[in-house]
């Protein structure tokens, strides 16, 4: 809302500037965004730059921990396994507009998990699904068994496992196997590399 700056305008000054015969709606929904602030009835403002970016972080970022409320088997796998298991040291496989948050799920529960992440309004994915994903994204791993463990709060794969996944991208997650050696003695750092 550049054209307006910080300065507080009604509907009929957004109407002046954006014609259109759903400005109520349209300013309902911006409200809503938090891209606008209102100041009293019928009165608005430009969200204040940082408040807003806050605002959409807490929103996006909100949506990681709605997992925790699930009432079926599940484990944090791959990366995001990863990160938990290096307490957070390493955690990669994300962008700026995408945070992926991989978990195994069981094969027979995948109409509970749609239903869950539907009723709490969070993205989710299958594995391989071809669509665009932003924002934090569940992206499940349907199997028809699987052994979890619990690490820091967490339901996450076992560590044997998390080290073999780390080892088939080794190139990738070399500081996180070197991590994992220092906490967990798991031998990497102890192998003898063969030079080719």
């Amino acid at each position: 809302m550049h054209v307006f700056g910080r300065e507080e305008f009604d509907i009929d000054d957004f109407r002046a500037v954006f014609p259109t015969s759903q400005a109520p709606k349209v300013i309902h929904d911006l409200v809503d965004y938090g891209y606008l602030e209102r100041v009293e009835r019928g009165k608005y403002r430009a969200a204040d730059p940082e408040n807003l970016i806050k605002g959409i972080v807490k929103r996006v970022m909100g949506k990681k921990d709605v997992i925790k409320d699930a009432k079926r088997k599940y484990a944090y796998c791959e990366s995001s396994a990863v990160s938990i298991w290096t307490d957070g040291y390493y955690w990669t496989g994300f962008t700026k507009g995408f945070i992926p948050i991989h978990i195994k799920v069981r094969r027979k529960d995948l109409n509970y998990w749609e239903q869950f992440f539907r009723e709490r309004v969070a993205n989710y994915a299958l594995e391989n699904n071809r669509k665009t994903l932003y924002g934090v994204v569940y992206i499940l791993h349907p199997e028809d068994g699987f052994e979890s463990v619990e690490k820091n709060g967490y339901s996450v794969i076992p560590l044997d496992e998390v080290v073999d996944w780390c080892l088939e991208k080794e190139m990738i997650y070399q500081p996180a196997l070197e991590y994992l050696d220092e906490k967990y003695s798991i031998g990497y750092c102890r192998r003898e590399y063969i030079a080719t």
